[in-house]
């Protein structure tokens, strides 16, 4: 019987051998620095993916359900819990009728409000939200039927609303500011309360007895006040007038 024999080994194999190690070895270590370096690029440039927003509450309100509808994209379905939150911030009779006086939004806290408005930005990138429709709203001029159909809540020359739910756009392409929904048909004072809510802006001046409006713009916001003349003001306003009246009555003469 014959014995098979192992290759003879030759200094050539050897060398080539250690050839192919140290080369792998080479390789393994350019692709772990790279691994390494491309790591540390990403931590210091800051191109981490941001982290939600936190879920705040002043009252104990829990906004979990709210977040996994919009993170699931759900936006029909988030529309309808955020309708059903804006109840719960503005009372239990709001709760008990479904749905919220304008009178009511003053009472709801900033820290909520900003919650919802921060989770609508962070899952539509910055499209959808109440300081999102704020900023449109101003830009417009706060006139409400240009406001309208910038958001694409209007169709037609005419202007007409959209019919509430199924012809408005639950997609994350829609308008900004196309989302949340705030009933307007009777009235634009429940979204005014809103808009003007000091958790989005700088909130509407109470009226005085001096009388005050505000006036906003896309590159301002000013509170104006017209102060009313006191009983005395207007008298020495009428005796200098009359003075001078008399001078020039006396010039003329001359």
């Amino acid at each position: 019987m014959m014995r098979a024999h192992a290759p003879a080994t030759t200094p050539t194999t050897i060398a080539g051998r250690a050839n192919r190690r140290a080369a792998m070895r080479v390789t393994t270590t350019t692709v772990t620095t790279r691994a390494v370096s491309d790591a540390s690029s990403v931590e210091a440039s800051g191109d981490a993916a941001p982290a939600p927003p936190a879920l705040e509450s002043e009252v104990g309100v829990d906004y979990a359900p709210f977040k996994a509808l919009l993170e699931a994209g759900e936006w029909e379905k988030a529309d309808d819990e955020h309708r059903r939150l804006m109840c719960v911030l503005a009372g239990e009779e709001a709760e008990l009728r479904e749905w919220v006086y304008f009178t009511e939004v003053s009472q709801m806290p900033v820290k909520d409000l900003q919650t919802i408005d921060a989770l609508w930005r962070f899952y539509s990138k910055d499209r959808f939200g109440f300081s999102v429709q704020r900023k449109i709203w101003i830009s417009q001029k706060k006139q409400w039927a240009k406001f309208f159909k910038k958001i694409d809540w209007t169709t037609g020359e005419n202007g007409d609303y959209r019919k509430f739910p199924q012809e408005f756009q639950w997609r994350a392409d829609a308008a900004p500011g196309h989302m949340p929904l705030t009933n307007a048909l009777r009235g634009t004072q429940l979204f005014e309360a809103l808009l003007e809510h000091p958790a989005f802006g700088p909130g509407k001046p109470e009226r005085t007895s001096e009388g005050s409006f505000f006036e906003g713009s896309s590159s301002r916001e000013t509170p104006v006040r017209f102060e009313l003349p006191t009983v005395g003001g207007v008298l020495d306003v009428t005796a200098r007038f009359g003075k001078a009246a008399v001078i020039f009555v006396q010039e003329l003469a001359k």
